[in-house]
């Protein structure tokens, strides 16, 4: 049963890891909010 805890928290690792390399590749976790500080001013 240990082993089995282990590889659940491996994979669930493994998916974290991919979704934060997905998030920025595709630019999801960008700040951006320098683009709006121009505007604000405005």
């Amino acid at each position: 049963m240990n082993k089995k805890w282990l590889k659940v928290g491996i994979s669930l690792g493994l998916v974290a890891l991919g979704a934060v390399y997905l998030g920025k590749k595709t630019g999801l976790l960008e700040d951006d909010s320098h683009l709006y500080d121009e505007f604000e001013s405005i």
